[in-house]
């Protein structure tokens, strides 16, 4: 009997993992040219894919649709002629895809309520320094600008850190067909392989996003596909392909 090729594997292939270098530019200069003269079509099947991940709460297509766009980057990689239609390919992975979006949303609501009330405590305590009037009244201004700095800062990251470990899961699903708990393990592993190197990527892609973002929103969108390629970059540098 043949197996299923569409089968979620039961256990992690053997993998090695290679050393990432942070230079994030360079990343997604490499993705521009992978895509090359498909650059609309990469934008239309990464906009459609987020648009149709956005329309069901708890990010129920999210994963499927994400899946389905890293399905389109492999096959331009291999050189094959790529179509939107691929990207509904996602749903042949649809449980596991399901799975690593519900988990990266459960630890992102759980670390960000501990986040949030850890800051709680410290606007009671400057609420407090305040209201006792030690150290004139410049110095709570000042902790209170300082302190909204680092904090957002620090929910940034905090943000970014929280959803590394699940940075290669969609591609590993796409490519190899893993089950949720495999893919979960293998990207986690591989994260805590280049954590410093990642986290330096992945915090400048969000910089450039949120540069981007600034200019009327519009360029953002127009960049989304230079990232997730990029992204699918750096899964190939980790990942070589077998």
């Amino acid at each position: 009997m043949e197996p299923n090729p569409y089968e979620a594997a039961d256990t992690m292939p053997q993998v090695h993992y290679g050393r990432l270098a942070p230079t994030p530019i360079q990343y997604m200069m490499k993705s521009y040219r992978m895509i090359g003269d498909k650059y609309w079509l990469f934008f239309g099947i990464v906009i459609g894919g987020f648009l149709i991940g956005s329309l069901v709460p708890f990010g129920i297509l999210l994963g499927p649709m994400l899946t389905g766009i890293y399905l389109c980057f492999l096959d331009r990689e291999a050189e094959n002629e790529v179509k939107f239609d691929v990207l509904f390919r996602g749903f042949d992975h649809f449980a596991p895809s399901l799975l690593v979006t519900l988990t990266m949303m459960l630890c992102n609501i759980i670390i960000s309520t501990v986040f949030f009330v850890l800051a709680l405590f410290c606007v009671f305590g400057v609420v407090g320094v305040m209201q006792s009037g030690n150290g004139g009244p410049d110095v709570p201004v000042a902790i209170l600008a300082v302190g909204a700095v680092v904090g957002y800062g620090l929910l940034i990251a905090v943000t970014i850190l929280t959803f590394l470990p699940f940075a290669f899961c969609f591609q590993l699903i796409a490519e190899h067909k893993m089950s949720a708990g495999a893919a979960m393990s293998t990207s986690t592993r591989a994260v805590l392989h280049n954590l410093w190197p990642l986290a330096l990527t992945f915090i400048s892609f969000s910089f450039f996003g949120i540069a981007a973002a600034l200019l009327c929103y519009f360029p953002a969108f127009f960049l989304m596909p230079i990232q997730i390629g990029a992204t699918f970059i750096v899964y190939r540098e980790i990942f070589p392909r077998t």
